[in-house]
């Protein structure tokens, strides 16, 4: 038999070049196509009033709220995400976020009040109390906010604006911490929250302060309405002053007046989805109704706090200025009624509310009875092997739970079909929805055709993984987002796309589908069609993770391009050379920068990741961007014992990997005989996690959820390759022989 021909390193360089134009059209094409539709919306008749309060939700709202009950039926309406630098937001926090257009944060440790540094007279400049240590701090900070990024934005524009009370100062502040007009406001109880003694004298006080600004014509007004913070005896009374307090400032404004009402900062301790609402006439044209949505979240009815400061901008028809992270937000779906809109909201809060405590038991439970039952079963086989029993059924039986095990993550994300969180013990109804995922998953990957393969199973289950994650971006990462190993919006990590533990799930997953495709491929002597194979799952695999309209993913791409690039090298039996691995690098800058062009050419406020860093690098700011995600991993990785033991258990694994006969896994070892493309496939995810890590941001989180879907199936794998039919070819293999120097897994 002639030996198997190689494929041409012309061909090779052709295929890539090819992939890299695919990537750069279909990025560019509707880039340009997106940026020469956008034009600039005309700003509203005006005034824009910003009406600002904490710790305020759409489940407070109700009978003894009829201000902000009545929003869902004359306002679009959303629940906003108010996360600020640390895990519960300050009343302080929330306004610097409108201040500076992104994140930003007092000094931690009880939630401080905003203030004056001496009580404005009615119309007169005022200074922000402490406003040194907010931009000292937010300097300090690697997210770089620039507090007083509104006001110098609007001083720019030669705009008038009117603060009321001292957390509307902090929003309209310049960057010296000053304000050119403004009102005291009203007072705060002793604990900072909203004082309920007198309510209606208080709103009226309120009511006739803005009616004074308002004569004073500003383009915009921002107002203080006070914050709802937690108490023994709850927050009602609170929340309905806050609702006297918004009734009697709408009372108070003139029908042109563009309205947003924004809960910017938690009640307590524990992070809460806030509420938001936008009334009156939007930019462009028509009125706001419906729901409210933002590019930044590309979810109907959620958006962030950070969004309010574009969206106070482009009503006053004002360009958003480099920093401001968020997008303008716009409405859709104003023919729903009100009670339809508000039940969707709760929809949207409920299960981002109930998931948080539920994420660590449910794994913790999970993954000890898969340990359990995964060590008892290798155990007994290894006890029947070496008594000379049959462990046919034992081994199958082990494999499959081991299989349905590594589907487990790809079944929370289904789990999210079911409207679990409605039911009246939501943990079990979740474990509940989660089972009925996770079987006909399992079904389909231990029941098919390919259950024959030694790598088939392994292969599908990974393929589905892939699969679910792809519909779901190519829907909205509706599944995701709520998932327990999702974005979670409480968080405010990502709303779209790939998240890092996404990320992890679908590339591992990918890559596993590339391994088992091309391993028949190489064992039957065709290393050529072997390599196709996997830079076609390979580019599919890029596509759906880096593309704008799917995965949309920063770091993804610069770790899926070598990792398929190597497998596919491997397969086809190309020895690796520098001038290769060069190759590989170049295409990988190439792709990225197609995808990172691609993505800036859009509108400003429909920007990408990807885009949006072009920005930073063209405004001088890419270094930071860069030290910032390095400083991230590390503080993760050296954050505790426990996640110092992380890369050391990698290292060891990798170790046991590359020589699995010297560490007694003699099972992956015959695996390793039996599908010449498993060796290569595992040095290919080591590829994948190591660069992962490298270029995300909690890139460290990347390698133990990659583990969750991959170790199980590795063990699936060695246990079949130890029967004595299971995944043998008769005769001699064909093929290139994957040598045994081959480069480790670490």
């Amino acid at each position: 038999m002639p030996p198997p021909r190689r494929p041409r390193a012309g061909r090779l360089r052709r295929l890539a070049a090819a992939a890299m134009a695919t990537a750069g059209l279909a990025v560019l094409v509707p880039a340009v196509s997106a940026a020469a539709a956008d034009g600039a919306a005309r700003p509203v008749p005006g005034p824009v009033v910003l009406l600002g309060t904490g710790g305020v939700r759409w489940s407070d709202t109700g009978a003894g709220t009829p201000a902000l009950s009545a929003l869902p039926d004359e306002a679009a309406v959303a629940v906003a995400s108010a996360r600020s630098v640390r895990p519960s937001t300050c009343p302080v926090d929330g306004w610097l976020a409108v201040s500076a257009g992104a994140r930003a944060a007092d000094e931690p440790g009880p939630c401080r009040s905003p203030g004056w540094v001496s009580t404005p007279r009615d119309g007169s400049p005022a200074s922000v109390d402490r406003w040194a240590t907010y931009t000292r701090l937010a300097s300090d900070d690697p997210g770089k906010a620039r507090p007083g990024l509104l006001g110098d934005a609007l001083a720019r524009a030669g705009l008038d604006a009117g603060a009321v009370g001292p957390g509307a100062g902090i929003a309209l502040a310049r960057g010296d911490g000053t304000v050119a007009q403004a009102w005291p406001g009203v007072g705060t109880a002793a604990d900072g929250g909203v004082d309920t003694t007198a309510p209606d004298a208080v709103a009226s006080s309120l009511a006739d302060q803005v009616r004074r600004a308002l004569a004073e014509r500003p383009a915009l007004l921002a107002v203080d309405v006070g914050a709802v913070r937690e108490r023994p005896g709850g927050t009602a009374a609170q929340v309905s002053a806050v609702d006297r307090r918004v009734g009697a400032v709408l009372a108070a404004l003139p029908s042109t007046a563009t309205v947003v009402v924004a809960s910017l900062a938690d009640a307590g301790g524990q992070g809460r989805l806030q509420l938001l609402a936008a009334r009156g006439p939007a930019p462009g044209a028509g009125m706001y109704a419906g729901y409210l949505r933002s590019p930044s979240t590309r979810q109907t009815g959620l958006v962030q706090t950070t969004d309010v400061t574009p969206t106070l901008l482009a009503a006053l028809g004002v360009p958003a200025p480099p920093g401001a992270v968020g997008s303008p937000m716009t409405a859709t779906g104003g023919g729903t009624a009100g009670d339809v809109r508000l039940a969707r909201l709760r929809d949207l809060a409920a299960p981002a509310e109930v998931l948080d405590p539920l994420v660590a038991p449910f794994f913790v439970a999970t993954l000890t009875l898969e340990f359990l039952l995964l060590v008892g079963g290798t155990l007994l086989v290894r006890r029947r092997r070496r008594e000379g029993r049959d462990d046919a059924r034992l081994v199958t039986a082990t494999a499959a739970v081991a299989v349905i095990g590594a589907l487990v993550p790809a079944a929370t994300f289904v789990a999210n079909l079911w409207p679990w969180w409605r039911a009246g013990s939501p943990g079990a109804a979740l474990a509940a929805a989660v089972l009925a995922s996770v079987v006909p998953l399992a079904l389909v990957a231990l029941l098919g055709p390919w259950r024959r393969a030694l790598l088939g199973p392994a292969g599908v289950a990974g393929a589905l993984t892939a699969l679910v994650l792809t519909a779901d971006v190519a829907t909205g990462s509706r599944l995701s987002l709520t998932a327990l190993i999702g974005g979670q919006p409480l968080v405010g990590g990502r709303f779209y796309g790939f998240s890092n533990p996404g990320f992890a799930l679908f590339a591992t997953g990918a890559l596993l589908a590339a391994v088992a495709l091309a391993d028949p491929l190489v064992g039957a002597g065709r290393p050529r069609a072997a390599a196709a194979t996997v830079a076609a799952v390979g580019l599919v695999a890029t596509a759906v993770d880096g593309l704008p309209g799917l995965g949309s993913d920063f770091g993804g791409p610069p770790a899926l391009i070598p990792a398929f690039a190597y497998l596919a090298l491997r397969v086809g039996g190309v020895r690796l050379t520098w001038r290769r691995v060069l190759a590989v690098a170049v295409g990988t800058v190439a792709v990225l920068a197609a995808l990172a062009v691609g993505g800036w050419l859009r509108p400003p406020q429909s920007r990408t990741h990807l885009g949006r860093f072009v920005q930073t690098v063209l405004d001088g700011g890419g270094a930071d961007v860069v030290f910032r995600k390095a400083e991230q991993n590390l503080a993760i990785v050296t954050s505790s014992p426990f996640q110092l033991v992380l890369p050391l258990v990698a290292v060891a694994v990798a170790v046991a990997l590359a020589r699995p006969a010297r560490w007694g896994l003699h099972g992956i070892e015959r695996a390793y005989r039996q599908a010449p493309a498993l060796r290569p496939g595992l040095a290919a995810l080591a590829v994948l996690l190591v660069a992962g890590f490298a270029v995300n941001d909690s890139g460290a989180a990347i390698p133990p959820l990659a583990a969750t879907l991959a170790l199980p199936l590795l063990l699936a794998v060695s246990l079949r390759a130890g029967r004595p039919t299971a995944g043998r070819r008769p005769g001699p293999q064909p093929g290139p022989r994957v040598r045994d120097t081959a480069a480790p897994p670490v």
